[in-house]
C-alpha cells in the first residue's frame, strides 16, 4: 500500500523517527498535495512491495503518543530505496572509439590574452597604484 510507504518515508525524515497522529496527517496532506512526482515515487516504492503491513511487520509502533518507525523500518526503507527508477545510474557502456575519448594531458589554455595587456606604471612618489586607493572616510 502507498500510504504505508509514505508513513514510513514521512517517520524517517523526523529526527526521533517520531511523530504524532495529527502531525502524520499534516505532512501526509501536504505531501499529496505536492505534485505528481512524489505520486510516481510512492507508487514505484510501493509496487515492490504489495503485501506490505508496516504494523504486523514491526516497523513502525504505535503508541499513546503517536507512531515511530523502527530500526527495522529504517532497513527496509533503506532497501526498498536502494535501487529505483530515480536513483539508478546511467548504465550506457562508455565509448570505445577513441576519437569519442578526449585524449588525456590535452591542455586547454585559459586567460592568455591578458599577458599582453599593459599595466598601468606605479608612480614611485606614492607608491599605491591609481587603481588601489586607500580608502579615506569624508571630514
Amino acid at each position: 500500500m502507498s500510504i504505508q510507504v509514505a508513513i514510513l518515508k514521512i517517520l524517517a525524515s523526523h529526527v526521533s523517527g517520531r511523530a504524532t497522529l495529527d502531525s502524520l496527517k499534516h505532512d501526509l496532506a501536504i505531501l499529496s498535495s505536492s505534485g505528481d512526482d512524489w505520486h510516481a515515487r510512492i507508487k514505484r516504492l510501493a509496487s515492490r512491495v504489495p503485501e506490505l503491513d508496516i504494523f504486523s511487520s514491526f516497523y513502525v509502533l504505535r503508541d499513546v503518543e503517536g507512531w515511530q518507525i523502527t530500526s527495522a523500518g529504517r532497513e527496509f526503507l533503506q532497501a526498498l530505496e536502494a535501487v529505483t527508477q530515480d536513483n539508478l545510474y546511467n548504465l550506457s557502456p562508455a565509448p570505445t572509439d577513441e576519437s569519442a575519448i578526449r585524449a588525456e594531458g590535452t591542455l586547454i589554455v585559459v586567460g592568455h590574452r591578458f599577458k599582453n595587456r599593459m599595466r598601468t606604471q606605479r608612480d614611485p612618489e606614492q607608491g599605491v597604484s591609481p587603481r588601489c586607493r586607500p580608502f579615506r572616510e569624508p571630514h
